[in-house]
């Protein structure tokens, strides 16, 4: 019988990833690489079997194959090693202990991977302790997310930005219009979403960023952002992803539900007011929880996994995060199968394929 939602597997822990020292970690938001494979960036990665044990790395990426329809199984690390998953970039875990006197940066967490032509991008979120953005920047990726490399001072962008509303980020190409859409929130899972748009050619400069907002009476692009998401929705983890001409998904984590949710429009500009959100994945206490009925103890992250499809059970694939604050573990990620349908009003061709 076709596996038609739940978790499906374990995607990291011990037994897993940590051949490649990934032992505990979180995130794992997902791309498809120029050359085929599927690239997945983690957060704070720990080599021993619970969170502040072992080496301490983030961000790490993982490299392998999977999609909504298939396990997910990884086949080396990003990074020179393929054998260890070093951190993709130099730079001390710094505290507020040691006077900050190593750097001044406790951690930097990737927001989101973007594919467009033979390069990739990746946006991450530098910390000056937890939920303290210092700035936002892009690196770039030449060989299918393997290694990375900084795209200079105009990539990077200020913490205060849009009001704080641009610092966790999720972004697709759409190739009908030829922009890159982002949808952006603040890291406190406090604020609602905004969306900009950019260019590929200008994606590591900051002042080619149109931002979307509604100012007399009219939506238009080239303002002040405004929130496209309701008064009261608060938004965490995001994930924003072109599923094909005119079908978009928009979501994550719903800070102010406690669950995954995600809304099916059919452009980066339709009305989010009028959209209902539908929650696949939903929280729950740790002695409640059940993973085969999409029911998640301290669940966030939320990423849409290429491949996904509307409208068919378990057609939606994500990778959700799971952490146990009070122990330390579990702290991993999961691929689950959800179903969401399409609110757009067009017709998805059907598609045979369901693991």
């Amino acid at each position: 019988m076709p596996f038609r939602g739940g978790k499906l597997v374990d995607l990291t822990g011990p037994g897993l990833t940590d051949r490649w020292g990934v032992t505990c970690t979180d995130l794992g938001a997902s791309a498809i690489a120029p050359n085929g494979t599927l690239v997945s960036v983690f957060g704070d990665t720990f080599s021993g079997e619970r969170v502040g044990e072992g080496h301490w790395r983030s961000p790490v990426v993982l490299v392998g194959s999977g999609d909504a329809d298939h396990e997910i199984v990884y086949e080396r690390a990003g990074g020179s090693d393929p054998d260890y998953a070093h951190q993709l970039w130099h730079y001390v875990h710094d505290d507020a202990a040691g006077g900050w006197r190593r750097g001044g940066i406790s951690t930097v967490i990737p927001s989101d991977l973007l594919t467009v032509g033979d390069s990739m991008y990746l946006h991450a979120i530098v910390n000056r302790g937890f939920g303290t953005v210092v700035w936002t920047e892009i690196w770039r990726s030449d060989d299918s997310g393997v290694t990375w490399t900084h795209m200079g001072r105009k990539a990077k962008f200020p913490a205060a930005l849009h009001d704080g509303h641009a610092q966790c980020w999720a972004w697709d190409h759409d190739p009908d219009d030829g922009w890159v859409y982002v949808a952006a929130t603040g890291f406190q899972r406090d604020k609602g979403i905004i969306l900009m748009r950019v260019r590929p050619a200008h994606i590591g400069d900051r002042t080619r960023y149109h931002s979307w907002g509604f100012i007399d009476g009219r939506w238009r692009w080239g303002t002040t952002a405004t929130p496209i998401t309701p008064v009261g929705e608060r938004w965490g983890e995001l994930t924003f992803r072109r599923v094909r001409t005119g079908k978009w998904v928009l979501g994550g984590f719903l800070a102010s539900g406690y669950a995954l949710g995600y809304r099916v429009v059919d452009s980066p500009v339709a009305n989010m007011h009028t959209t209902p959100i539908q929650i696949p994945v939903t929280g729950s206490a740790w002695d409640t929880e059940n993973h085969r009925d999409n029911q998640v103890a301290q669940l966030y992250g939320g990423y849409l996994l290429p491949g996904s499809r509307f409208d068919v059970d378990g057609g939606i694939g994500l990778v959700v995060s799971q952490w146990n604050t009070a122990t330390g573990w579990p702290y991993r990620a999961m691929q689950f199968k959800a179903s969401l349908k399409d609110s757009t009003g067009t017709v998805q061709p059907t598609d045979p394929i369901n693991l």
